[in-house]
């Protein structure tokens, strides 16, 4: 017998939050080909090989109704980071970086005490950061965000855990190119590669990269704030949101 691990709990999740939602496999598809494309310009990512529209759809099966390419490859990775005071801070670079908002939360561990498509914890870590960020509007707010999309349903439902989308929008959101408009993951995300365990780290880095201006081709133009987030147990269980600044 096999029991329930990270992979079945999340095609729990994503056939609800799909049902929900309005989210197809057509719309899978078109996160997984975007990811692709962003990891293009990424020197980082590992999976930077571009696919076509469908490729996804036709991958085989891990667990319904997460197919092969829905889901992260596995990489080799490592993230170093310097945190200092803002004293110290300006001692080692002229361009720091800031930390203004932080918070985590954490769901229950069982599954049947969950609404796998609620949101819950992810709602709670985002509102806490936003209000130690001083923001009201995330999506006027911030100017680049990198969220841990492990599986290609995921991408839409943080989105709209994190309040740049409409609850059970999550197809709309796609369909009217929220990823680009709101400028996600331009690193290609988890889809695009996965260092277990550092996968937030990475996700910070990349944010980081992008208000010191030294994203390369995938810079945005003045971007002054970011957020990054991070994600990890069964079916996104704890979540962490960090707000960082220029």
């Amino acid at each position: 017998a096999v029991g329930l691990d990270y992979l079945n709990a999340a095609g729990l999740q994503a056939r609800a939050y799909m049902a929900k939602s309005g989210v197809t496999d057509r719309h899978l598809d078109r996160v997984v080909v975007r990811a692709r494309q962003c990891a293009a310009r990424n020197p980082y990512a590992n999976a930077r090989e571009i696919i076509e529209s469908g490729k996804a759809t036709a991958s085989p099966m891990l667990c319904d109704p997460i197919r092969q390419l829905h889901a992260y490859p596995v990489s080799d990775g490592a993230v170093g980071m310097l945190l200092a005071s803002e004293e110290r801070a300006r001692e080692f670079t002229k361009k720091p970086v800031w930390i203004t908002g932080f918070s985590n939360c954490m769901d229950s561990y069982f599954l049947g005490d969950r609404d796998l498509t609620s949101n819950f914890a992810l709602k709670k870590a985002a509102e806490r950061a936003y209000q130690k960020a001083g923001i009201k509007d995330p999506k006027k707010a911030i100017d680049v965000v990198e969220v841990s999309d492990a599986y290609a349903y995921q991408q839409p439902m943080w989105m709209e855990g994190l309040g740049f989308s409409e609850t059970g929008q999550g197809g709309r959101f796609i369909e009217e190119s929220g990823p680009d408009k709101y400028k996600v993951n331009l690193s290609g995300g988890m889809l695009a590669g996965n260092p277990m365990i550092i996968s937030g780290l990475y996700r910070a880095a990349e944010a980081a990269l992008q208000l010191r201006g030294e994203a390369g081709d995938r810079q945005v133009p003045d971007a002054k704030r970011a957020l990054a987030h991070s994600s990890n147990g069964a079916a996104g269980q704890f979540h962490s949101v960090l707000i960082l600044e220029a």
